[in-house]
């Protein structure tokens, strides 16, 4: 089944010899308030991993020195730009992974939701959408809550999204329109074809803090390449758990660290498992 699907996926995103960096977009990650910069800069490397052409990361200052060391390739923005310079020539939009909800947090959840762009919307941006009042067109993007932040999406308790996942990760679509990505054991994606989806990898070494952000720019990273939100969703979803299940084989769960599932990102879909 893993063969299966790694196949498959490199032949959706096989590439043309004369292709170049703008074919696969330009992506924008927003996140990492004050110590929480790895969020960002993880989800910026799995994007990049993924196959994304070019990624742009809209983080405080501090963070800056710590991204160019791990990834050298990506561009960065001034938090205090503005919203043309930050949107200009972009793609995509990833933001929530270390956002915060801060006042710096949500000034940028504003801006970017506020934008047409596509989105991967998670973690702390999450929720601050769940205390927000206004409504915003979710249409083409996409939300990855665990089972926390689908409750407060959903006010109602873990306890009631536990019991009925399938319900729930329906009832996230309905209510914000946005294709859904409910995580967890067995993760559901829920989207236009109204079908479904449920991931049959992964292991329990992935319970561990970033699992999400690396998640997130996979997603990212696949869908501004061109695939439509729903295939992006599913297979970076699978592409995420397979990785997972790559390094518990090597390594064992136990010590599993988000970073770890990075170098295989692109062995699988390369279809080189």
């Amino acid at each position: 089944m893993m063969k299966n699907f790694a196949e498959s996926i490199s032949q959706l995103l096989a590439r043309k010899p004369d292709s170049h960096k703008g074919n696969f977009g330009h992506i924008l990650i927003i996140g990492g308030d004050l110590g929480m910069g790895g969020a960002a800069i993880m989800a910026a490397e799995a994007s990049y991993r993924a196959g994304a052409g070019k990624v742009t990361v809209l983080t405080r200052k501090e963070n800056i020195t710590a991204l160019l060391a791990r990834l050298p390739n990506a561009m960065t923005l001034r938090d205090n730009s503005s919203a043309a310079e930050i949107l200009a020539d972009k793609s995509f939009i990833v933001i929530g992974c270390g956002l915060g909800k801060t006042q710096w947090g949500q000034k940028l959840f504003t801006m970017a939701m506020n934008s047409n762009l596509p989105k991967v919307i998670d973690a702390d941006a999450l929720n601050i959408l769940s205390m927000s009042q206004k409504t915003f067109n979710l249409s083409n993007s996409i939300i990855t809550p665990h089972v926390g932040e689908a409750a407060r999406l959903l006010n109602i308790s873990t306890d009631e999204i536990q019991e009925n996942r399938e319900s729930a990760v329906k009832k996230l679509y309905e209510k914000f329109g946005a294709i859904s990505v409910l995580k967890g054991k067995g993760t559901l994606i829920f989207g236009d074809q109204k079908i479904i989806h449920q991931c049959p990898f992964g292991n329990a070494g992935m319970a561990t803090a970033g699992m999400g952000d690396v998640l997130s720019g996979i997603i990212g990273g696949l869908m501004v390449q061109g695939l439509d939100g729903e295939k992006s969703a599913i297979y970076g979803v699978n592409i995420h758990a397979i990785a997972g299940d790559l390094v518990a084989k090597k390594q064992g769960e136990i010590g599993m660290i988000p970073s770890d599932l990075l170098k295989f990102i692109p062995q699988i879909i390369n279809n080189m498992i």
